[in-house]
Formats: C-alpha cells, structure tokens, sequence
C-alpha cells in the first residue's frame, strides 16, 4: 500500500460574511488598544499636569515673597526641592513607554515634545536654585570680620551667582512654534522667567565681583548725603560732601563738609547740553544742593565727580548718595550709633534727622552751623560699627536691598564695566525709555517735605493710534503750626510766609509717548527731552492746610502698553493709584493697561 505524502494547505480567508466579521473583529480589537492607549495616555497626562501645575505654584509663591533675607532660608531650599520633585514627577510620567509613540503623531508630536522638555528645565532651573541656596547660606552664615573675610565673601558670592547663571543659559526649553495658544503662552512666560531669572544671576554675579574689587581698593568714592526733608528728583538735597576710601577689604569715610560752604564760581565746571537747558537757571555746576534736579543719578554724579575735583584737585572713582532711609536701613544691620552726643537707631533717626535736629534753628541761612545736618556723622558712626563688629550678611543684604529698591542708596562708577554692574541691578539711579516719575522739588529752602503728602492718580483712554494717559498729581499740606523756623521757612529772600510749600512739580514720561501737555497746575517752567523720557515742570505754591492739583497728559502708540514708575525716595513715599490698584513708590512699579 502506497501512503501519500502530507499535504499542508492554507485555509484560503473567508469570503462574504464571515470576512467582514473578521474585520470587523480586527477594527474593535484595533479600536480597543487605541481608546485603551488614548486613555492611558490621558490619565499619564493629566497626572504630570498636575505635578507640573504643583510644581509651578511652589515656585510661584516663593518667587513672590522672596526677599534677600530668605535667599539663604531653609525654607527656601525644602520649597525648591519639593518643586524639582513635582517637575521630575511630570517628566517621568511623559517619558513612560505608552507615552514615546506620540512623538511621531502630527501636530500632537509637537505639543507632546514641548510639555516633555519645559517639565525637564523647570526641573532643571529648581535643581539650580536649590544648588545656589545651599552656597550662598554656607556663605552668608559663615562668622564674618571687616576686611580681608568680607571681600572673600563677596567673591564666592559672585562665583556662585556666575555657575547658576550659566547653568541656566544651557537650559534647552524645546520647540516653541507651532504650539497651541494655552501652551505657546506657558512656553513664552517660562522662558520670559528664565532669562529674568538668568539676567539677576548674572547681574549679581556683577555686582559681588565689583564691590569686592572696591573693597579691595584702593579706591575713592565721593560722597553725597542727601535728606528727604529737603527733595530734590528722587534723591533729597545733597546737603554734606566728603570722600570715603577702601583699602584691603576696610571702608573709611572721612570728614563730611556742608554743601552750601563748596559752592563753585560760575564756569568751573561744563555742564552738558541738556541738563543746562532745562535746568541751566538753577546753577547745577556750581551749587552742591542743585544738582538732584533731575532724577538721572548717572548725570548727577558725574557732574558732583567733575565738581569734587574743580574745588579740591582730587580725582575720585565714584559718587555714593546715601540718604535719611538708606542709613535707617543699615541702622537695622548694625544697631544703634551715637555721633555728636547724639545716640539713634533704626526706629528714631527718620525723627531725629527729618525734624528734631532742627528744632530750635533760625532759619537755613543763619544760625549754627555746627547743628546743621549731622546725616554726615551718623553716616560714619554707622560704617564704623559695621567696620568693628561681625556682621551678619544676610541681614546686611536685606537692608541694602531695600536702600537700593527706593533709590535711599545710589551708586556711580567712572568705570564703565563698574558702572554697567551698577545698572543691571537697579543702584545706579538710571532711568530707562519706560520710565514715568513724578518729582517735587523743594525751592522754599525749608524742611517741610515730610508734612506735603503726595498722590498720582492714573487713568488711561483709548484714541485713535493709541492711548491717552493722564497723571493727576494731588499735593496736601500738612504742616502743623508751631514748627520752627528752620524747618517751616520762610528762608530769606524766598517771598512766602511760615509753612507755605513753594516748588517745582516736575513729571517725566516715557521716551516713546508724544511730548507731554500740563493741562493745569501752575506756570510752566520748563519742558522738552531728559535722557531716553520727556520732561514737563510747572510752578506750585501750597499754603499749610491746603491742596494743590497739577494735570499731565501724554500718548502712547497702542491700545495696551505699561511704564515703570521711578521711586521717588520722599519720606513718606508716593501714593500712585491706577484703577483698583493703589501701591507706594517704595520699589518700582510696573503700570500696565
């Protein structure tokens, strides 16, 4: 019997019916993997939105109530490392295997991507904060002595700061076109922190680096003590002149002389062309007490640099204003002084220095000169104390902070590079093409600035082309009866009975708004460019209980837009009102519409 061999068939697919079933089958089973991958790509996603929103928020709210004195704070390290923990969170969770085949969908791929690499930076950027906080606090809360140790400080301050900076400028943020709205703005606010975040580091770095070569010295910095009795645009009247000299890491202020004793013939000094124009009939160039006019700190202390040397023959390498405030401020850091029979701290000098020194005083042009401003002594009493104590750099950061942010303390370099530090961060009294202040200058030769209350309302109208603002300025005089001569006036020659405010009411806008119109107030004095803004100044003339309005009007290209509201250093600060929003010019403040 013969046996055929095996023969192995292959069952043909089904026809008809049974076919389509079995694509049917096909179809559901393929249909299922995707709702079965869809969802779980959904719950991965909604799961590292959420760590990712966490994580957002933890920064958030740290960034807003971060003030020098908490950089180095435990604290603030735990919140760190709790938002990079959140951030990885997100990332691993977009990283899953189920996760992967998305980058490969169009349009969706995109998105995926994005959300992958910004989860990945801002993990990176709460890495680099926590790394530069464990520093700086093993810097800032190591024991301190003057000298040599504070310099040593500072440079690994700037080592620090300079690391973070350029670990932040690698940071690789992913795609940024073609995103969808909600995402295209997260991804634009992010990197908008970033580079903000960037730019501070560097600017630190900058600043550390700089101080620490001027402790080093040698060098000479004049310096100006200005007081907020007496204002000036945002500084008060520089009132005592001297020169303080740095050596090895050790700060020496010397004699402080009355400005009013240096006044120079006219002619000593160039005065540049546009500060002679609107403001050449104040004498800048040749009286000490005019030179605050305008707010440009930059131009003012070249001019008092080019001054110092055209009366003494010395050359310096910076200008230093420091006012009532500012040495209230590092009253806080050093504790009480005693200069002249005289002992303050942080809670009486504002008293002492805007009022009770004067009592009993004729008037400002008579009488003894050896009780005139004593800002000068204490001023040196301070820096001696912070020369012979260890001091605690966190709380002497926190106090130059807030010199700095009310322009209390203000900084000028003949150095460029110096000089650039300065500005980066803020302590350089520059103003930009954004900027809008609002200055009163006291003309009256008195002291009655504390008792003139000053607001600026803002209100904002849409025109043709762009948006109409107007800066109502409402001035108070508050000056109780019974003060003394020298503080309530009048100074002789100065037609204007006791406590009467007489000034100047002077308001800059930005650079890009059409020149300003002062709808009301009183004369005009001058107006036209000052630096990258536009300047308007009027006469005013307050009695004691009454009020005064003056009115400013400017146009800027756009529906939208935002300016930057200068300090003004007044004590007590500017009231500005724009909508609901009511601040002080404390800091600057962002004005948007």
């Amino acid at each position: 019997m013969t046996t055929s061999p095996d023969v192995h068939t292959t069952e043909p697919p089904p026809t008809g019916a049974p076919a389509r079933r079995w694509r049917r089958r096909l179809v559901v089973a393929v249909l299922g993997l995707v709702v079965l991958w869809v969802g779980a790509v959904s719950l991965t996603a909604l799961a590292a939105y959420d760590h990712a929103r966490r994580g957002l928020d933890q920064l958030q709210a740290l960034r807003a109530n971060l003030s020098p004195d908490q950089v180095s704070a435990p604290g603030t390290r735990r919140a760190l490392d709790a938002a990079r923990a959140q951030f990885d969170a997100a990332h691993a969770d977009l990283t899953e295997p189920w996760m992967v085949p998305l980058v490969a969908v169009p349009v969706a791929g995109r998105q995926y991507r994005a959300v992958r690499d910004l989860s990945a930076a801002a993990s990176t950027v709460a890495a680099t904060g926590s790394s530069f906080v464990v520093g700086a606090h093993a810097v800032l809360q190591a024991p301190h002595g003057a000298g040599p140790e504070r310099v040593a400080a500072l440079r690994e301050l700037a080592a620090l700061s300079g690391r973070a900076a350029s670990r932040l400028d690698a940071i690789d943020v992913g795609p940024s076109a073609g995103l969808v709205a909600p995402l295209a703005a997260k991804h634009n606010e992010f990197v908008s922190q970033l580079t903000d975040a960037e730019r501070r580091l560097s600017h630190a770095a900058s600043v550390s680096a700089a101080t620490a070569a001027i402790l080093q010295g040698p060098r000479t910095y004049l310096v100006l003590a200005s007081n907020n009795a007496e204002m000036r645009a945002g500084s008060g009247a520089f009132l005592e002149v001297g020169t303080a000299t740095t050596s090895g890491g050790h700060l020496h202020l010397g004699p402080m002389q009355p400005a009013g004793s240096l006044t120079l013939p006219a002619g000593a000094v160039p005065v540049p062309a546009e500060l002679a124009r609107n403001w050449g009939w104040l004498h800048p160039g040749q009286d000490w007490r005019n030179l605050g006019v305008t707010p440009q700190f930059d131009v003012t202390a070249r001019m008092a640099a080019d001054m110092w040397q055209a009366d003494t023959g010395q050359r310096v390498d910076g200008v230093l204003s420091l006012d009532v405030v500012g040495l209230k401020q590092l009253l806080g850091a050093t504790g009480p002084v005693t200069a002249a029979g005289v002992t303050v701290d942080s809670s009486s000098v504002e008293q002492y220095l805007l009022h009770d020194q004067y009592v009993g005083l004729a008037d400002s042009a008579t009488g003894d000169t050896g009780r005139r401003d004593r800002l000068g002594a204490l001023a040196s009493a301070v820096l001696h104390q912070l020369e012979g104590q260890s001091t605690d750099l966190t709380t002497l950061a926190k106090a130059m902070a807030g010199a700095t942010e009310g322009r209390h303390l203000l900084v000028w370099s003949a150095d460029p590079a110096t000089e650039a530090a300065w500005t980066g961060a803020g302590v350089a009294g520059t103003i930009t093409p954004s900027t809008v202040a609002v200055a009163v200058v006291n003309r009256g030769g008195n002291k009655l600035d504390p008792y003139l209350d000053t607001s600026v309302t803002v209100t904002t109208r849409p025109v043709s082309g762009g948006t109409t603002v107007t800066l109502r300025v409402h001035l108070d005089n508050t000056t109780p009866p019974g003060q003394s001569p020298y503080i309530a006036g009048p100074y002789p020659g100065v037609d204007a009975v006791a406590g009467e405010y007489v000034g100047l009411v002077t308001v800059n806008v930005p650079g890009r708004a059409r020149p300003p119109t002062l709808v009301s107030g009183g004369p005009l004095v001058t107006e036209g460019p000052e630096g990258p803004t536009w300047l308007v100044v009027s006469q005013v003339d307050v009695l004691p209980g009454a009020t005064n309005d003056t009115v400013v009007t400017f146009t800027v290209p756009g529906r939208h837009g935002s300016m930057t509201v200068l300090p003004s250093a007044r004590v007590p600060p500017e009231q500005w009102t724009v909508g609901a929003r009511r601040v002080d010019d404390t800091k600057p403040e962002t004005v948007s519409w």
